[in-house]
Protein backbone atom coordinates (compact mmCIF):
# COMPACT_ATOMS: atom_id res chain seq x y z
CA UNK A 1 0.00 0.00 0.00
CA UNK A 2 1.37 3.42 -0.97
CA UNK A 3 1.52 6.06 1.75
CA UNK A 4 1.43 9.84 1.57
CA UNK A 5 3.60 11.20 4.40
CA UNK A 6 3.78 14.83 5.47
CA UNK A 7 7.35 15.94 6.17
CA UNK A 8 7.17 19.68 6.76
CA UNK A 9 4.73 22.56 7.00
CA UNK A 10 6.10 26.03 6.26
CA UNK A 11 3.99 29.15 6.71
CA UNK A 12 5.12 32.65 5.73
CA UNK A 13 3.52 36.03 6.38
CA UNK A 14 5.35 38.78 4.53
CA UNK A 15 2.90 41.27 5.98
CA UNK A 16 3.66 40.44 9.62
CA UNK A 17 7.32 39.43 9.07
CA UNK A 18 6.57 36.16 10.85
CA UNK A 19 6.66 32.51 9.87
CA UNK A 20 6.69 28.98 11.21
CA UNK A 21 8.41 25.77 10.18
CA UNK A 22 7.14 22.47 11.59
CA UNK A 23 8.75 19.10 10.92
CA UNK A 24 6.66 15.94 11.27
CA UNK A 25 7.50 12.38 12.21
CA UNK A 26 6.36 9.74 9.68
CA UNK A 27 4.66 7.97 12.61
CA UNK A 28 2.82 9.74 15.47
CA UNK A 29 2.75 13.51 15.99
CA UNK A 30 1.18 15.15 19.05
CA UNK A 31 0.31 18.80 18.58
CA UNK A 32 -0.41 20.32 21.99
CA UNK A 33 -0.93 23.75 23.54
CA UNK A 34 -3.51 25.92 25.25
CA UNK A 35 -6.48 27.43 23.43
CA UNK A 36 -5.78 30.08 20.78
CA UNK A 37 -2.13 29.17 20.23
CA UNK A 38 -2.80 28.06 16.63
CA UNK A 39 -3.18 24.27 16.84
CA UNK A 40 -6.36 24.12 14.78
CA UNK A 41 -5.05 26.64 12.26
CA UNK A 42 -1.92 24.55 11.69
CA UNK A 43 -4.00 21.38 11.37
CA UNK A 44 -6.40 23.01 8.89
CA UNK A 45 -3.51 24.28 6.78
CA UNK A 46 -2.22 20.77 6.04
CA UNK A 47 -5.01 19.35 3.87
CA UNK A 48 -6.01 22.86 2.77
CA UNK A 49 -2.57 23.26 1.16
CA UNK A 50 -3.01 19.82 -0.40
CA UNK A 51 -6.02 21.00 -2.41
CA UNK A 52 -8.90 20.72 0.06
CA UNK A 53 -11.27 23.49 1.19
CA UNK A 54 -11.18 23.49 4.99
CA UNK A 55 -13.85 25.41 6.99
CA UNK A 56 -13.15 28.33 9.30
CA UNK A 57 -9.64 28.98 7.99
CA UNK A 58 -10.28 32.35 6.38
CA UNK A 59 -11.04 34.22 9.59
CA UNK A 60 -10.22 37.93 9.89
CA UNK A 61 -6.99 37.43 11.81
CA UNK A 62 -5.67 34.87 9.33
CA UNK A 63 -6.71 36.94 6.31
CA UNK A 64 -4.82 39.88 7.74
CA UNK A 65 -1.65 37.78 7.93
CA UNK A 66 -1.91 36.96 4.17
CA UNK A 67 -0.09 33.72 4.88
CA UNK A 68 1.62 31.71 2.17
CA UNK A 69 1.52 27.99 3.03
CA UNK A 70 3.79 25.21 1.90
CA UNK A 71 3.66 21.48 2.61
CA UNK A 72 6.50 19.09 1.84
CA UNK A 73 5.34 15.49 1.45
CA UNK A 74 6.52 12.14 0.18
CA UNK A 75 4.59 9.76 -2.06
CA UNK A 76 5.73 6.90 -4.25
CA UNK A 77 9.39 7.36 -3.34
CA UNK A 78 9.45 11.04 -4.34
CA UNK A 79 9.33 14.30 -2.39
CA UNK A 80 7.11 17.19 -3.45
CA UNK A 81 6.43 20.74 -2.32
CA UNK A 82 3.05 22.40 -2.78
CA UNK A 83 2.74 26.15 -2.27
CA UNK A 84 -0.70 27.70 -1.73
CA UNK A 85 -1.43 31.43 -1.70
CA UNK A 86 -5.21 31.90 -1.63
CA UNK A 87 -6.41 30.15 -4.84
CA UNK A 88 -2.96 29.96 -6.42
CA UNK A 89 -0.95 26.72 -6.25
CA UNK A 90 2.60 25.82 -7.26
CA UNK A 91 3.90 22.24 -7.37
CA UNK A 92 7.65 21.61 -7.09
CA UNK A 93 9.91 18.57 -7.00
CA UNK A 94 12.46 17.67 -4.33
CA UNK A 95 14.94 20.14 -5.87
CA UNK A 96 12.34 22.92 -5.77
CA UNK A 97 12.03 22.87 -9.55
CA UNK A 98 8.59 23.85 -10.85
CA UNK A 99 6.35 20.97 -11.97
CA UNK A 100 3.12 22.88 -12.57
CA UNK A 101 1.04 25.92 -11.60
CA UNK A 102 -2.67 25.80 -10.81
CA UNK A 103 -5.53 28.15 -10.02
CA UNK A 104 -8.43 26.88 -7.90
CA UNK A 105 -9.30 23.36 -6.81
CA UNK A 106 -11.09 21.24 -9.43
CA UNK A 107 -11.75 23.65 -12.28
CA UNK A 108 -10.04 23.63 -15.65
CA UNK A 109 -6.73 24.81 -14.14
CA UNK A 110 -7.26 23.43 -10.62
CA UNK A 111 -4.76 21.61 -8.39
CA UNK A 112 -6.92 18.47 -8.73
CA UNK A 113 -5.39 17.94 -12.18
CA UNK A 114 -2.04 17.29 -10.48
CA UNK A 115 -3.08 15.64 -7.21
CA UNK A 116 -5.84 13.34 -8.45
CA UNK A 117 -3.57 11.38 -10.83
CA UNK A 118 -0.88 11.29 -8.13
CA UNK A 119 -3.41 9.73 -5.74
CA UNK A 120 -4.80 7.52 -8.54
CA UNK A 121 -8.19 9.12 -7.92
CA UNK A 122 -10.31 9.45 -11.06
CA UNK A 123 -13.84 10.08 -9.88
CA UNK A 124 -16.56 12.18 -11.47
CA UNK A 125 -19.84 12.71 -9.61
CA UNK A 126 -23.21 14.15 -10.61
CA UNK A 127 -23.40 17.89 -9.96
CA UNK A 128 -26.53 19.21 -8.30
CA UNK A 129 -26.68 22.36 -10.42
CA UNK A 130 -26.92 20.73 -13.85
CA UNK A 131 -26.98 16.91 -13.27
CA UNK A 132 -23.79 16.57 -15.31
CA UNK A 133 -20.64 14.80 -14.17
CA UNK A 134 -17.97 16.94 -12.55
CA UNK A 135 -14.48 16.18 -11.27
CA UNK A 136 -14.34 15.32 -7.56
CA UNK A 137 -11.38 17.22 -6.10
CA UNK A 138 -8.82 16.05 -3.53
CA UNK A 139 -11.19 16.85 -0.62
CA UNK A 140 -13.24 13.80 -1.55
CA UNK A 141 -10.18 11.56 -1.37
CA UNK A 142 -9.17 12.90 2.04
CA UNK A 143 -12.61 12.33 3.62
CA UNK A 144 -11.68 9.14 5.57
CA UNK A 145 -8.49 10.70 6.91
CA UNK A 146 -9.57 13.99 8.53
CA UNK A 147 -11.72 15.00 11.49
CA UNK A 148 -12.01 18.77 11.72
CA UNK A 149 -12.70 20.50 15.02
CA UNK A 150 -15.53 22.61 13.59
CA UNK A 151 -17.50 20.16 11.41
CA UNK A 152 -16.07 16.71 12.06
CA UNK A 153 -17.57 15.98 15.49
CA UNK A 154 -21.24 16.39 14.52
CA UNK A 155 -21.33 14.16 11.42
CA UNK A 156 -18.89 11.81 9.72
CA UNK A 157 -17.20 12.72 6.46
CA UNK A 158 -18.28 16.34 6.65
CA UNK A 159 -14.98 18.07 7.48
CA UNK A 160 -14.53 19.99 4.21
CA UNK A 161 -16.38 22.77 2.42
CA UNK A 162 -17.92 22.24 -1.01
CA UNK A 163 -18.95 18.62 -0.54
CA UNK A 164 -22.64 19.32 -1.18
CA UNK A 165 -22.00 20.41 -4.77
CA UNK A 166 -22.52 16.76 -5.77
CA UNK A 167 -25.66 14.67 -5.39
CA UNK A 168 -25.38 11.96 -2.70
CA UNK A 169 -21.68 12.67 -2.30
CA UNK A 170 -21.37 10.78 1.01
CA UNK A 171 -22.93 7.53 -0.24
CA UNK A 172 -20.96 7.68 -3.48
CA UNK A 173 -17.66 8.25 -1.72
CA UNK A 174 -18.35 5.58 0.90
CA UNK A 175 -18.96 3.08 -1.88
CA UNK A 176 -15.72 4.16 -3.55
CA UNK A 177 -13.50 4.16 -0.47
CA UNK A 178 -14.91 0.97 1.07
CA UNK A 179 -14.54 -0.91 -2.20
CA UNK A 180 -18.24 -1.45 -2.94
CA UNK A 181 -17.78 0.24 -6.30
CA UNK A 182 -14.16 0.06 -7.50
CA UNK A 183 -12.43 2.57 -9.75
CA UNK A 184 -13.49 0.66 -12.87
CA UNK A 185 -17.14 1.41 -12.02
CA UNK A 186 -16.51 5.16 -12.06
CA UNK A 187 -14.45 4.88 -15.25
CA UNK A 188 -17.32 2.95 -16.86
CA UNK A 189 -19.85 5.47 -15.54
CA UNK A 190 -17.96 8.36 -17.11
CA UNK A 191 -17.65 6.50 -20.42
CA UNK A 192 -21.34 5.57 -20.40
CA UNK A 193 -22.38 9.19 -19.91
CA UNK A 194 -20.11 10.24 -22.78
CA UNK A 195 -21.57 7.52 -25.03
CA UNK A 196 -25.15 8.43 -24.08
CA UNK A 197 -24.42 12.06 -24.99
CA UNK A 198 -22.99 10.89 -28.33
CA UNK A 199 -26.04 8.72 -28.97
CA UNK A 200 -28.34 11.65 -28.22
CA UNK A 201 -26.39 13.83 -30.66
CA UNK A 202 -26.41 11.13 -33.35
CA UNK A 203 -30.15 10.62 -32.86
CA UNK A 204 -30.86 14.33 -33.19
CA UNK A 205 -28.82 14.60 -36.39
CA UNK A 206 -30.44 11.50 -37.83
CA UNK A 207 -33.96 12.74 -37.03
CA UNK A 208 -33.21 16.06 -38.72
CA UNK A 209 -32.00 14.34 -41.91
CA UNK A 210 -35.01 12.01 -41.89
CA UNK A 211 -37.35 14.99 -41.62
CA UNK A 212 -35.66 16.71 -44.58
CA UNK A 213 -35.73 13.56 -46.70
CA UNK A 214 -39.40 12.89 -45.91
CA UNK A 215 -40.28 16.47 -46.74
CA UNK A 216 -38.64 16.24 -50.18
CA UNK A 217 -40.23 12.86 -50.78
CA UNK A 218 -43.75 14.12 -50.06
CA UNK A 219 -43.55 17.41 -51.92
CA UNK A 220 -41.34 16.74 -54.88
CA UNK A 221 -41.07 12.92 -55.15
CA UNK A 222 -39.02 12.26 -58.27
CA UNK A 223 -39.44 15.58 -60.10
CA UNK A 224 -36.41 17.39 -61.46
CA UNK A 225 -35.72 20.68 -59.78
CA UNK A 226 -35.84 23.70 -62.04
CA UNK A 227 -35.42 26.75 -59.86
CA UNK A 228 -34.35 30.28 -60.64
CA UNK A 229 -31.70 31.68 -58.25
CA UNK A 230 -34.07 34.57 -57.61
CA UNK A 231 -36.08 32.14 -55.48
CA UNK A 232 -33.21 32.32 -53.00
CA UNK A 233 -33.24 36.11 -52.70
CA UNK A 234 -34.70 35.88 -49.21
CA UNK A 235 -32.10 33.32 -48.14
CA UNK A 236 -29.30 35.46 -49.55
CA UNK A 237 -30.62 38.49 -47.68
CA UNK A 238 -30.71 36.40 -44.50
CA UNK A 239 -27.11 35.38 -45.18
CA UNK A 240 -26.11 39.03 -45.43
CA UNK A 241 -27.92 39.78 -42.18
CA UNK A 242 -26.11 36.88 -40.53
CA UNK A 243 -22.79 38.22 -41.81
CA UNK A 244 -23.53 41.64 -40.35
CA UNK A 245 -24.58 40.16 -37.00
CA UNK A 246 -21.40 38.08 -36.74
CA UNK A 247 -19.33 41.11 -37.76
CA UNK A 248 -20.97 43.10 -34.96
CA UNK A 249 -20.12 40.35 -32.46
CA UNK A 250 -16.57 40.34 -33.76
CA UNK A 251 -16.22 44.04 -33.04
CA UNK A 252 -17.64 43.58 -29.52
CA UNK A 253 -15.20 40.77 -28.74
CA UNK A 254 -12.36 42.76 -30.27
CA UNK A 255 -13.22 45.67 -27.97
CA UNK A 256 -13.15 43.32 -24.94
CA UNK A 257 -9.84 41.90 -26.11
CA UNK A 258 -8.33 45.38 -26.33
CA UNK A 259 -9.62 46.18 -22.84
CA UNK A 260 -8.19 43.06 -21.23
CA UNK A 261 -4.85 43.52 -23.02
CA UNK A 262 -4.69 47.11 -21.83
CA UNK A 263 -5.38 45.84 -18.29
CA UNK A 264 -2.54 43.33 -18.62
CA UNK A 265 -0.16 45.98 -19.96
CA UNK A 266 -1.12 48.23 -17.05
CA UNK A 267 -0.44 45.53 -14.44
CA UNK A 268 2.87 44.61 -16.05
CA UNK A 269 3.82 48.30 -16.05
CA UNK A 270 2.88 48.67 -12.37
CA UNK A 271 4.97 45.62 -11.45
CA UNK A 272 7.92 47.04 -13.38
CA UNK A 273 7.56 50.42 -11.63
CA UNK A 274 7.35 48.74 -8.22
CA UNK A 275 10.50 46.70 -8.95
CA UNK A 276 12.36 49.89 -9.90
CA UNK A 277 11.10 51.56 -6.74
CA UNK A 278 12.39 48.63 -4.66
CA UNK A 279 15.78 48.90 -6.33
CA UNK A 280 15.94 52.62 -5.58
CA UNK A 281 14.80 52.11 -1.97
CA UNK A 282 17.37 49.39 -1.47
CA UNK A 283 19.99 51.82 -2.75
CA UNK A 284 18.74 54.45 -0.31
CA UNK A 285 18.93 51.96 2.55
CA UNK A 286 22.46 50.88 1.63
CA UNK A 287 23.49 54.55 1.50
CA UNK A 288 21.88 55.25 4.88
CA UNK A 289 23.65 52.22 6.41
CA UNK A 290 27.05 53.27 5.09
CA UNK A 291 29.17 54.57 8.01
CA UNK A 292 30.49 57.30 5.72
CA UNK A 293 27.00 58.75 5.18
CA UNK A 294 26.58 62.09 7.00
CA UNK A 295 23.81 62.83 9.47
CA UNK A 296 21.61 64.61 8.54
CA UNK A 297 21.44 63.83 4.82
CA UNK A 298 20.62 66.60 2.38
CA UNK A 299 17.96 65.94 -0.27
CA UNK A 300 19.61 66.35 -3.69
CA UNK A 301 16.38 67.72 -5.17
CA UNK A 302 15.07 70.26 -2.68
CA UNK A 303 17.94 70.55 -0.21
CA UNK A 304 15.85 69.56 2.80
CA UNK A 305 17.93 67.90 5.51
CA UNK A 306 16.67 64.44 6.61
CA UNK A 307 17.86 62.81 9.80
CA UNK A 308 19.76 59.56 9.15
CA UNK A 309 18.23 57.71 12.11
CA UNK A 310 17.17 54.15 12.89
CA UNK A 311 13.54 55.25 12.54
CA UNK A 312 14.16 56.57 9.03
CA UNK A 313 16.00 53.39 8.04
CA UNK A 314 13.15 51.20 9.31
CA UNK A 315 10.81 53.44 7.36
CA UNK A 316 12.75 52.63 4.18
CA UNK A 317 12.52 48.89 4.98
CA UNK A 318 8.75 49.23 5.53
CA UNK A 319 8.45 50.94 2.14
CA UNK A 320 10.37 48.05 0.52
CA UNK A 321 8.10 45.48 2.19
CA UNK A 322 4.99 47.40 1.10
CA UNK A 323 6.27 47.39 -2.47
CA UNK A 324 6.81 43.62 -2.33
CA UNK A 325 3.27 43.16 -0.96
CA UNK A 326 1.87 45.28 -3.80
CA UNK A 327 3.83 43.22 -6.34
CA UNK A 328 2.30 40.01 -4.95
CA UNK A 329 -1.19 41.52 -5.26
CA UNK A 330 -0.56 42.70 -8.82
CA UNK A 331 0.90 39.32 -9.84
CA UNK A 332 -2.15 37.46 -8.53
CA UNK A 333 -4.36 39.86 -10.48
CA UNK A 334 -2.13 39.38 -13.53
CA UNK A 335 -2.68 35.60 -13.47
CA UNK A 336 -6.46 36.14 -13.55
CA UNK A 337 -6.20 38.77 -16.28
CA UNK A 338 -4.00 36.51 -18.43
CA UNK A 339 -6.53 33.69 -18.07
CA UNK A 340 -9.33 36.09 -19.06
CA UNK A 341 -7.27 37.27 -22.03
CA UNK A 342 -6.92 33.68 -23.25
CA UNK A 343 -10.69 33.18 -22.94
CA UNK A 344 -11.51 36.38 -24.83
CA UNK A 345 -8.86 35.64 -27.46
CA UNK A 346 -10.39 32.19 -28.02
CA UNK A 347 -13.81 33.81 -28.41
CA UNK A 348 -12.36 36.24 -30.95
CA UNK A 349 -10.82 33.41 -32.99
CA UNK A 350 -14.13 31.56 -32.90
CA UNK A 351 -16.16 34.52 -34.16
CA UNK A 352 -13.55 35.16 -36.86
CA UNK A 353 -13.99 31.56 -37.97
CA UNK A 354 -17.78 32.06 -38.16
CA UNK A 355 -17.28 35.22 -40.17
CA UNK A 356 -14.86 33.52 -42.54
CA UNK A 357 -17.29 30.70 -43.35
CA UNK A 358 -20.17 33.10 -44.04
CA UNK A 359 -17.88 35.32 -46.08
CA UNK A 360 -16.92 32.36 -48.26
CA UNK A 361 -20.60 31.63 -48.93
CA UNK A 362 -21.18 35.24 -49.91
CA UNK A 363 -18.21 35.20 -52.27
CA UNK A 364 -19.55 32.03 -53.86
CA UNK A 365 -22.84 33.83 -54.47
CA UNK A 366 -21.08 36.78 -55.97
CA UNK A 367 -19.28 34.41 -58.32
CA UNK A 368 -22.70 33.02 -59.44
CA UNK A 369 -22.04 29.53 -57.96
CA UNK A 370 -25.31 29.30 -56.06
CA UNK A 371 -26.98 26.60 -54.05
CA UNK A 372 -29.94 26.90 -56.47
CA UNK A 373 -27.68 25.94 -59.39
CA UNK A 374 -26.29 22.99 -57.39
CA UNK A 375 -29.82 21.68 -56.67
CA UNK A 376 -30.86 22.19 -60.28
CA UNK A 377 -27.81 20.32 -61.52
CA UNK A 378 -27.97 17.41 -59.16
CA UNK A 379 -31.71 17.03 -58.94
CA UNK A 380 -33.88 16.01 -56.06
CA UNK A 381 -33.08 12.34 -56.56
CA UNK A 382 -29.39 12.95 -55.97
CA UNK A 383 -30.17 15.04 -52.89
CA UNK A 384 -32.37 12.30 -51.46
CA UNK A 385 -29.72 9.69 -52.22
CA UNK A 386 -27.10 11.77 -50.45
CA UNK A 387 -29.39 12.21 -47.46
CA UNK A 388 -30.01 8.47 -47.31
CA UNK A 389 -26.28 7.75 -47.32
CA UNK A 390 -25.76 10.18 -44.45
CA UNK A 391 -28.63 8.59 -42.52
CA UNK A 392 -27.11 5.12 -43.01
CA UNK A 393 -23.72 6.32 -41.74
CA UNK A 394 -25.37 7.78 -38.63
CA UNK A 395 -27.27 4.52 -38.07
CA UNK A 396 -24.01 2.54 -38.20
CA UNK A 397 -22.43 4.95 -35.74
CA UNK A 398 -25.43 4.54 -33.44
CA UNK A 399 -25.05 0.75 -33.53
CA UNK A 400 -21.33 0.98 -32.76
CA UNK A 401 -21.86 3.34 -29.81
CA UNK A 402 -24.73 1.20 -28.47
CA UNK A 403 -22.46 -1.85 -28.60
CA UNK A 404 -19.82 0.06 -26.64
CA UNK A 405 -22.46 1.04 -24.08
CA UNK A 406 -23.64 -2.55 -23.71
CA UNK A 407 -20.04 -3.67 -23.12
CA UNK A 408 -19.91 -1.47 -20.02
CA UNK A 409 -22.88 -3.11 -18.29
CA UNK A 410 -20.80 -5.61 -16.31
CA UNK A 411 -18.55 -2.86 -14.91
CA UNK A 412 -21.63 -0.87 -13.87
CA UNK A 413 -23.10 -3.72 -11.82
CA UNK A 414 -22.62 -4.00 -8.06
CA UNK A 415 -21.52 -7.37 -6.69
CA UNK A 416 -24.22 -7.92 -4.06
CA UNK A 417 -22.24 -10.64 -2.21
CA UNK A 418 -19.18 -8.42 -2.04
CA UNK A 419 -21.27 -5.49 -0.82
CA UNK A 420 -22.84 -7.67 1.88
CA UNK A 421 -19.41 -8.83 3.07
CA UNK A 422 -18.21 -5.23 3.29
CA UNK A 423 -21.26 -4.18 5.28
CA UNK A 424 -20.94 -7.12 7.67
CA UNK A 425 -17.26 -6.32 8.28
CA UNK A 426 -18.16 -2.68 8.93
CA UNK A 427 -20.86 -3.72 11.41
CA UNK A 428 -18.43 -5.98 13.27
CA UNK A 429 -15.81 -3.23 13.52
CA UNK A 430 -18.44 -0.75 14.72
CA UNK A 431 -19.60 -3.12 17.44
CA UNK A 432 -16.00 -3.73 18.54
CA UNK A 433 -14.96 -0.07 18.48
CA UNK A 434 -18.09 1.26 20.19
CA UNK A 435 -17.46 -1.17 23.05
CA UNK A 436 -13.81 -0.11 23.23
CA UNK A 437 -14.91 3.54 23.55
CA UNK A 438 -17.55 2.84 26.21
CA UNK A 439 -20.48 3.70 23.92
CA UNK A 440 -23.47 1.55 24.90
CA UNK A 441 -26.40 3.69 23.72
CA UNK A 442 -26.44 2.56 20.07
CA UNK A 443 -28.39 -0.36 18.65
CA UNK A 444 -27.35 -2.40 15.63
CA UNK A 445 -30.02 -0.54 13.67
CA UNK A 446 -28.03 2.70 14.20
CA UNK A 447 -25.20 1.32 12.06
CA UNK A 448 -26.85 -1.49 10.11
CA UNK A 449 -25.55 -0.03 6.84
CA UNK A 450 -22.30 1.79 6.18
CA UNK A 451 -24.06 4.88 4.78
CA UNK A 452 -26.16 5.52 7.89
CA UNK A 453 -25.18 8.65 9.84
CA UNK A 454 -24.73 8.31 13.60
CA UNK A 455 -27.09 10.87 15.11
CA UNK A 456 -30.36 9.54 16.55
CA UNK A 457 -29.33 7.87 19.81
CA UNK A 458 -25.79 9.18 20.37
CA UNK A 459 -26.14 12.36 22.39
CA UNK A 460 -23.79 14.50 24.46
CA UNK A 461 -20.35 12.98 25.03
CA UNK A 462 -21.44 9.72 23.32
CA UNK A 463 -21.67 11.39 19.89
CA UNK A 464 -17.98 12.27 19.36
CA UNK A 465 -16.90 8.84 20.62
CA UNK A 466 -19.42 7.20 18.26
CA UNK A 467 -18.09 9.23 15.33
CA UNK A 468 -14.53 8.31 16.24
CA UNK A 469 -15.54 4.63 16.27
CA UNK A 470 -17.16 5.08 12.84
CA UNK A 471 -14.09 6.82 11.44
CA UNK A 472 -11.89 3.90 12.47
CA UNK A 473 -14.46 1.32 11.30
CA UNK A 474 -14.37 2.91 7.85
CA UNK A 475 -10.56 2.86 7.78
CA UNK A 476 -10.31 -0.79 8.84
CA UNK A 477 -12.97 -1.79 6.30
CA UNK A 478 -11.06 0.08 3.60
CA UNK A 479 -7.88 -1.76 4.59
CA UNK A 480 -9.54 -5.15 4.11
CA UNK A 481 -11.54 -4.54 0.93
CA UNK A 482 -9.81 -1.79 -1.04
CA UNK A 483 -6.44 -0.73 -2.45
CA UNK A 484 -5.72 2.94 -1.85
CA UNK A 485 -3.10 5.57 -1.10
CA UNK A 486 -2.85 5.74 2.69
CA UNK A 487 -3.01 9.39 3.76
CA UNK A 488 -2.17 10.84 7.19
CA UNK A 489 -4.91 10.53 9.78
CA UNK A 490 -5.39 14.07 11.07
CA UNK A 491 -7.64 14.52 14.09
CA UNK A 492 -8.29 17.85 15.78
CA UNK A 493 -9.52 18.14 19.38
CA UNK A 494 -11.03 14.70 20.11
CA UNK A 495 -12.06 15.65 23.67
CA UNK A 496 -15.41 17.10 22.64
CA UNK A 497 -18.50 17.47 24.85
CA UNK A 498 -16.69 17.46 28.23
CA UNK A 499 -15.33 13.93 28.25
CA UNK A 500 -14.54 12.70 31.78
CA UNK A 501 -11.06 11.52 32.77
CA UNK A 502 -11.73 7.82 32.08
CA UNK A 503 -13.23 8.48 28.65
CA UNK A 504 -10.42 10.90 27.79
CA UNK A 505 -7.80 8.24 28.46
CA UNK A 506 -9.87 5.69 26.55
CA UNK A 507 -10.12 8.00 23.52
CA UNK A 508 -6.36 8.53 23.25
CA UNK A 509 -5.53 4.86 23.81
CA UNK A 510 -8.08 3.97 21.13
CA UNK A 511 -6.63 6.40 18.58
CA UNK A 512 -3.05 5.28 19.17
CA UNK A 513 -3.92 1.59 18.94
CA UNK A 514 -6.39 1.66 16.02
CA UNK A 515 -4.52 3.87 13.56
CA UNK A 516 -3.74 1.70 10.53
CA UNK A 517 -0.30 0.05 10.35
CA UNK A 518 2.19 2.42 8.72
CA UNK A 519 -0.22 5.35 8.81
CA UNK A 520 1.04 8.76 9.88
CA UNK A 521 -0.98 10.30 12.73
CA UNK A 522 -1.24 14.02 13.50
CA UNK A 523 -3.32 14.60 16.62
CA UNK A 524 -4.14 18.03 18.03
CA UNK A 525 -5.26 18.49 21.63
CA UNK A 526 -4.91 20.90 24.55
CA UNK A 527 -3.48 18.11 26.73
CA UNK A 528 -3.61 14.37 27.38
CA UNK A 529 -5.38 14.17 30.74
CA UNK A 530 -4.80 10.93 32.61
CA UNK A 531 -2.94 9.27 29.74
CA UNK A 532 0.11 7.38 31.07
CA UNK A 533 3.38 7.57 29.17
CA UNK A 534 3.25 3.89 28.25
CA UNK A 535 0.03 4.50 26.30
CA UNK A 536 1.78 6.96 23.96
CA UNK A 537 3.77 5.36 21.11
CA UNK A 538 7.51 5.52 21.72
CA UNK A 539 8.30 7.20 18.38
CA UNK A 540 5.87 10.07 19.00
CA UNK A 541 7.04 13.56 18.06
CA UNK A 542 5.74 16.21 20.48
CA UNK A 543 5.05 19.60 18.93
CA UNK A 544 4.06 22.15 21.54
CA UNK A 545 2.73 25.57 20.54
CA UNK A 546 2.92 28.43 23.02
CA UNK A 547 1.88 32.04 23.08
CA UNK A 548 -1.55 33.53 22.43
CA UNK A 549 -2.14 33.68 18.66
CA UNK A 550 1.50 32.63 18.38
CA UNK A 551 1.50 30.17 15.50
CA UNK A 552 3.73 32.50 13.45
CA UNK A 553 6.93 33.70 15.11
CA UNK A 554 9.62 36.26 14.29
CA UNK A 555 12.54 33.84 14.65
CA UNK A 556 11.40 31.55 11.81
CA UNK A 557 10.87 34.35 9.28
CA UNK A 558 14.34 34.43 7.70
CA UNK A 559 14.59 30.64 7.45
CA UNK A 560 11.15 30.07 5.94
CA UNK A 561 11.47 33.06 3.61
CA UNK A 562 14.73 31.68 2.22
CA UNK A 563 13.22 28.19 1.78
CA UNK A 564 9.93 29.02 0.06
CA UNK A 565 10.27 32.65 -1.05
CA UNK A 566 11.56 31.81 -4.51
CA UNK A 567 8.97 29.05 -4.98
CA UNK A 568 6.26 31.55 -4.06
CA UNK A 569 7.59 33.99 -6.65
CA UNK A 570 7.53 31.25 -9.29
CA UNK A 571 4.00 30.19 -8.25
CA UNK A 572 2.69 33.68 -9.01
CA UNK A 573 4.58 33.84 -12.30
CA UNK A 574 3.12 33.19 -15.72
CA UNK A 575 3.83 30.40 -18.20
Amino acid sequence: MRSLVLKEALILSKTEKKARKIEFSPATNLLTGENDVGKSTLIKILYNTLGADVPQLNNTRWKRAKAVCCVKFALGGKDYYIIRDEKFFGVFDANRELISRHVGLSGERGIAHFLNPLLKFRIELERKEDSKLGLAGPSFYYLPFYIDQDNGWTASWASFNGLQQFTRYRTNMLEYHLGVRPQRYYDAKRKSVEIEDELHDLGSRKDALLAVRDSYHKRKAARQVDLDPAVFRKEIEQLVDEYNAIYGRQQDVLHKLKQVRNERYGLESEISILRRAIKELEGDYAYAEDPKTPNPVGCPTCGTEIENSIVERFGILDDIDNCYALIDQRRKKLVDVQANEQTVDAAYREVRSELSSVDQLLRRQRENVTFAEFVTAEGIKEVMSSLSEDINVLSEQESDRQASLDALKDDLKVDSKHKKAINEHYQARMKEFLAALNVHVLELSDYKSYDRQIKANALGSDLPRSLLAQCMAFLHTMEKFNHFTLCPLIIDSPLQQDQDKDNAETIFRFIFSRTLPGQQLILGTVALPGVPDDAIPGDTRNIELTGKYGLLIDSDYATVSSEIGEMHEITLGSD
